[in-house]
């Protein structure tokens, strides 16, 4: 009798002790549940697109677990992004930081903009115009998908151009378009228009901005495509360009 009693005994606080972890876990669980998702640094990359993608499985209504699957590398995220952190504000709040592509220019097809990268990637599209990033045309496009390289006639001169792009980004000059014609790259600024050659370089970038502040409000070409470290010549040709391309 005594044994038995025991191993009552024994089954009765093994399952007292089940049941405690159950309670344990459960409220584990239900405090960890996600309610809410906090996302910061984006600007064109949509935040439900970033959620959807951080909560892409059953698994993920679960902070400590999506804390987790990305501090161990093993998280996705959008095409758009360069970065993606997540971190707990608490148990159920999910912070989630990023860091967007850098979109250096765009084409457009009917009402919509194709915004692409420097690797000449699309990461965005929308119908509303940055009055930052250039336009580019001349060229035919051949594929301009969400999240695809864009495709075009003339690969390199493209290549050319997205150069050109993310050169006058990092000298602090906004052309409103760029564009290819009889081979040649320009830039339009309004009312002056800078012609590069059929190739782009860092040098002919750079001399832009200071040149268009000393011509103020003339119109014309700004010739540059002979400058180089070796040719330093730059003309101006004073002409009106509001008709042309």
């Amino acid at each position: 009798m005594g044994n038995q009693n025991q191993k009552r005994e024994g089954t009765k606080k093994k399952r007292k002790d089940k049941k405690k972890k159950h309670h344990a876990y459960a409220l584990i669980v239900l405090i960890f549940y996600i309610q809410e998702v906090e996302v910061s640094g984006n600007e064109y990359c949509d935040s439900q697109e970033i959620v959807e993608c951080v909560q892409n499985d059953k698994l993920s209504k679960n902070s400590l677990y999506v804390l987790a699957k990305y501090s161990l590398g093993q998280g996705k995220k959008p095409e758009c992004l360069d970065t993606l952190k997540v971190s707990m504000k608490n148990p159920w709040t999910l912070k989630i930081t990023v860091k967007e592509k850098t979109r250096v220019g765009c084409v457009k097809s009917g009402k919509k903009y194709s915004y692409f990268d420097q690797t000449e990637l699309v990461v965005n599209e929308t119908e509303v115009k940055d009055s930052k990033i250039p336009v580019v045309s001349g060229l035919k496009i051949k594929k301009n998908k969400l999240y695809s390289q864009i495709k075009t006639t003339n690969q390199t001169k493209f290549s050319e151009i997205v150069e050109a792009c993310g050169e006058s980004q990092r000298y602090g000059i906004y052309p409103e378009k760029i564009y290819v014609k009889d081979q040649q790259i320009y830039m339009d600024f309004g009312n002056v228009r800078a012609c590069l050659g059929n190739q782009v370089s860092a040098e002919q970038i750079a001399q832009i901005r200071p040149i268009l502040k000393k011509l103020g409000d003339k119109t014309g070409i700004l010739h540059l495509e002979s400058y180089s470290e070796n040719n330093t010549t730059i003309t101006f040709e004073m002409e009106d360009i509001s008709q042309e391309n």
